[in-house]
């Protein structure tokens, strides 16, 4: 799992060539600055491109079994713009070890 920004948008990625294993990047955008809404071209983004001033918010439940993660990007308004939770056992190896 990779944690990104600095990019003006927001977005989730999963990369499924990456070594053998699913690789996610969570990308958040800004509170101050954002790129005006576009289409920037990504093969790899699960659910929408967030192009509106946000954050971004990892929440691990350890509680859960199987644990979760939950990524997402919240506006200005504490509105949800992108919300998407995955298990953990989703970043093992698709061998399953």
């Amino acid at each position: 799992m990779l944690l990104s920004g600095d990019r003006h948008i927001s977005e989730l990625s999963r990369h499924d060539e990456a070594a053998g294993n699913p690789l996610y990047e969570f990308t958040s955008g800004g509170l101050t600055h954002h790129a005006p809404m576009h289409e920037a071209t990504n093969r790899h983004r699960v659910g929408p491109l967030v192009a509106a001033l946000n954050y971004g918010l990892v929440t691990i439940d350890w509680a859960a079994d199987p644990v979760t993660l939950r990524f997402e990007v919240r506006g200005t308004d504490n509105e949800t713009l992108l919300d998407h939770t995955l298990s953990l056992s989703a970043l093992r190896p698709s061998g399953g070890s």
